[in-house]
């Protein structure tokens, strides 16, 4: 598992993309939820609006009880075998938490996920 904190400063209009695969997550101009994932996209959740998508993977929705922190750690704990990236972008109060399985092991930089995942148009 490897997990990254973005905090995004001033932004422009955006888009995301999946770090790995470089496809188009489903998200509103300027928002941070992911409505569809694509690519090597499991989970997107949002901490302080309680939104959550469970995209490809429906295991993640059974964890989430009080916060979106103990429903990733938990599921975490159930896939300690896999590669799987972590990115939680905080926002003003908000915080929201990506999962990307990184199938290949590829090795990137905090720069080149950020760079990669966030696309400014």
């Amino acid at each position: 598992m490897n997990k990254i904190v973005i905090k995004p400063k001033s932004m422009g209009t955006f888009t995301l993309n999946c770090p790995f695969t470089n496809e188009k997550l489903d998200n509103d101009n300027n928002s941070f939820e992911i409505y569809e994932g694509a690519g090597n996209y499991l989970f997107s959740m949002c901490e302080d609006c309680l939104f959550y998508d469970a995209g490809n993977n429906n295991e993640i929705e059974k964890y989430w009880k009080n916060s979106a922190f103990e429903a990733v750690e938990k599921f975490l704990e159930n896939h300690k075998e896999d590669n799987i990236l972590i990115i939680e972008v905080q926002k003003n109060d908000e915080s929201y938490f990506y999962g990307f399985l990184n199938e290949d092991n590829l090795e990137l930089s905090e720069q080149e996920i950020e760079r990669r995942f966030i696309k400014q148009l």
